[in-house]
């Protein structure tokens, strides 16, 4: 496999300029700010643009997924109802998991993995089918892009799995 050093892509951006993709993913990233009102998901986000601006893919997949996931737990917490549907699923779920009660964020943090998290919400019917097959997979490109390993991320996965989450969850779920 072949990669151009960051001085030579530099020189050619530089003639031809940025690549569509980016710029459509920079733009996507960079008008999302006024539509989070949630700061913990603000920071997230701020920090996804920053990573994917500096091509640090992994870390923007990282951050994209912690953004999608933030807004995941924030939907459940502010409806009541959303939240009760989900505590009921837990038992369903996972019937070992009968002293559980999600009440605030960090119960989840505290309780939960985030795939448990995934799939009980699928369960209570918190989003449709497709939402979740969407939080699976990137759930699973996530954990192959934070951990370590020989795989690379390109700029590409990065394009798709920004463009995934805000466009068919963040801006979804709201």
């Amino acid at each position: 496999m072949f990669k151009l050093a960051r001085s030579v892509r530099s020189e050619l951006d530089k003639l031809y300029g940025i690549h569509h993709s980016v710029i459509a993913v920079s733009k996507i990233l960079s008008d999302l700010p006024g539509k989070v009102p949630n700061v913990i998901q603000r920071a997230f986000l701020q920090e996804a643009l920053k990573c994917y601006r500096h091509e640090a893919y992994r870390a923007c997949i990282v951050m994209a997924w912690n953004l999608a996931y933030a807004h995941i737990l924030d939907y459940i917490l502010a409806d009541a109802q959303r939240l009760a549907d989900f505590n009921a699923a837990i038992t369903r779920k996972y019937p070992k998991k009968t002293n559980i009660v999600i009440a605030k964020y960090d119960d989840f943090t505290e309780e939960l993995t985030e795939r448990e998290t995934v799939e009980i919400a699928n369960v209570a019917d918190t989003f449709n089918s497709v939402v979740y097959r969407i939080l699976k997979k990137e759930l699973d490109r996530r954990n192959i892009a934070a951990h370590p390993s020989d795989v690379i991320i390109s700029q590409h996965q990065a394009d798709d799995m920004v463009s995934e989450l805000v466009n068919n969850v963040v801006l979804a779920l709201i």
